[in-house]
């Protein structure tokens, strides 16, 4: 059975994929699907993944530099986000605050 941390990245790797192929060919993806939808899989998985119960081993606890890091890096991305995003409307706000959240998701399913 699936991990969260696999579903995660599964769809984390199908996205940047998607990204790439509209870049390629501006309107191929778009055309069909939103690729901006895998947000609420990918953000859904990620949560689930790092308070899921059941861990075997121990992990190290996060260290006080660790947690400021990753506060200030999702801080400047959100900020940017907010900035850049006006094309996004009603949704700008979603979309900053998820991507501040997404630098402290990805660090600890990787830390894992």
């Amino acid at each position: 059975m699936p991990t969260p941390r696999f579903a995660f990245l599964l769809s984390f790797i199908v996205y940047i994929a998607l990204l790439f192929a509209e870049y390629l060919r501006p309107g191929f993806v778009l055309s069909v699907m939103n690729a901006h939808a895998l947000w609420i899989p990918m953000i859904g998985f990620g949560v689930w993944d790092i308070f899921s119960g059941s861990r075997l081993e121990k992990t190290q606890k996060r260290s006080f530099a660790f947690f400021i890091g990753t506060l200030f890096i999702g801080t400047i991305l959100s900020l940017i986000t907010w900035h850049i995003g006006v094309v996004f409307g009603d949704f700008r706000l979603l979309f900053a605050l998820a991507v501040g959240i997404l630098p402290s998701v990805a660090l600890q399913a990787v830390k894992k």
